[in-house]
């Protein structure tokens, strides 16, 4: 497979894509060679992306990365192929950049990390040419994950701090929120305690100056779930197994099915760490149920592989066997 055709895909081939696409009416068809790109085609794309994100947070990554594939090529392809106003230009990059986004999140999820990183940087582009500097700041504070993930946490510091001093002064508390999470995760994964501490702290007290502005589309997902599940995984890194544990267990029980699954494992190890073996088999089973059912993701299924090798001194256990003998029976996930 070509990681980059999303990019280049033209012709008839994108005529293809829109035939395919189940949503598509015939005026897609039709932008595709060349007529016009109304609002109302905008405004189908705008709910069609609503909707990917939102079966992305139940099901995960790896079931929907070839719909946000298909969805990517027809958005490029009207804005190569079809004619529009330069407002409806405007919105059709901005769609650009959070299916990218999307994609290549779900490249991530699914475990395609290389492929992810494309996706990202086809995403910073688009977002650059539609001109949404803070949707561009949040891109690059989620690029910088690959970054600490391969062992560079010191990149990945460099790449926030490059995000908050670019992002606009008109930012929303929110947006800096997330940006200033980013950030402490950075600063704990490169052995900073004391200022990730501090940027975990300014997290949340920009997200309680939200208030009720709206957050932007691509970020809407954002709340109490995501900090709590910072807040753990520094704290854990510290040895402050205890605050670790409850902060793990509010943003599991606050979180999509998707994210559940994955913050499952990271809960049980903690667990285990704080000498909980129940508990912690409790909260690897709670992952392995959402496995076994719609949940698909290569990175909930690695995290729990991990706690495995952690159960090591309790293989003995029947407990303990059992949760190993489903880990080992849940499908392969396919590449």
């Amino acid at each position: 497979m070509d990681r980059r055709g999303f990019l280049t895909v033209t012709g008839t081939a994108m005529a293809a894509v829109a035939a395919s696409w189940a949503a598509a009416p015939e005026a897609f068809a039709q932008a595709l060679g060349g007529d016009r790109v109304t609002d109302r085609m905008a405004d189908t794309l705008e709910a069609r992306v609503a909707t990917l994100r939102t079966l992305d947070d139940q099901l995960g990554g790896a079931r929907l990365l070839e719909q946000a594939r298909a969805d990517l090529s027809l958005i490029t392809g009207l804005l190569q192929h079809g004619s529009c106003t330069d407002a409806v230009a405007a919105r059709l990059y901005g769609l650009a950049a959070e299916v990218s986004y999307l994609a290549g999140w779900m490249a991530y999820d699914s475990g395609l990390r290389s492929a992810g990183q494309l996706y990202y940087v086809g995403a910073l582009r688009a977002a650059r040419t539609a001109g949404n500097s803070v949707l561009g700041a949040f891109l690059l504070a989620e690029m910088g994950v690959h970054l600490s993930e391969g062992g560079r946490s010191a990149e990945r510091v460099g790449l926030v701090e490059t995000a908050l001093r670019n992002a606009p002064g008109d930012t929303s508390p929110g947006v800096r929120s997330y940006l200033e999470l980013h950030h402490a995760e950075s600063l704990s994964r490169d052995n900073l305690p004391a200022q990730a501490g501090a940027a975990l702290n300014r997290a949340f007290d920009l997200w309680e100056r939200q208030g009720a502005e709206e957050m932007p589309t691509w970020l809407a997902w954002y709340g109490e779930a995501q900090l709590r599940s910072t807040e753990g995984k520094i704290m854990l890194r510290s040895g402050q197994v205890d605050r670790a544990t409850d902060a793990l267990a509010a943003s599991v029980d606050r979180a999509v099915p998707r994210d559940q699954a994955v913050r499952s494992g990271r809960l049980a190890t903690a667990r285990l760490a704080g000498k909980d073996l129940d508990g912690a088999l409790d909260a690897a089973n709670r992952g392995l149920g959402l496995l076994e059912g719609k949940v698909q993701s290569a990175r909930a299924v690695d995290r729990l592989k991990k706690f495995e090798g952690y159960l090591r001194p309790h293989y003995a256990e029947p407990a303990v066997g059992a949760f190993r003998e489903r880990l080992r029976s849940l499908p392969v996930l396919a590449a």
